[in-house]
């Protein structure tokens, strides 16, 4: 009998916790790329150099912030190409201003990825640090 009432209180007592737990977890705030500090700095060359070695040392750059000094090739509205192999993709929730093809700038982003087809760096959550002198 004393089983019974432990389990009538412990049962429902587990699955708030699990629910509780669950909910925190899948509510938790998104990642703001704009607010952190890069781990790297460096031109996209260099990124895409270290990226394409597809060695254990590249997959330290996965998923990380890294601040760039570029050159714009192409800017479309929501999407940036730069020279040296980079596509990176601007942070939808801030504002940013169009960029002007040869324009050199700094700017920060997530590395998502590398296309060894391509050749290519993928970026996303792009804000601009600040323009080159």
């Amino acid at each position: 009998m004393n089983d019974r009432k432990l389990l009538r209180v412990l049962l429902p007592l587990l699955a708030a916790l699990a629910v509780g737990a669950t909910w925190f977890t899948i509510e938790k705030p998104h990642r703001d790329v704009g607010e952190e500090t890069a781990r790297y700095k460096m031109v996209p060359e260099e990124l895409q150099g270290v990226l394409s070695q597809g060695d254990s040392i590249s997959k330290g750059y996965l998923n990380t912030v890294v601040e760039l000094l570029a050159v714009v090739e192409e800017d479309d509205g929501t999407r940036v190409v730069l020279s040296g192999g980079v596509i990176a993709a601007w942070d939808t929730i801030r504002e940013y201003r169009r960029l002007e093809k040869g324009e050199s700038i700094r700017l920060k982003g997530r590395v998502t990825g590398y296309d060894d087809l391509f050749g290519e760096v993928r970026m996303d959550g792009l804000v601009i640090v600040g323009d080159t002198p």
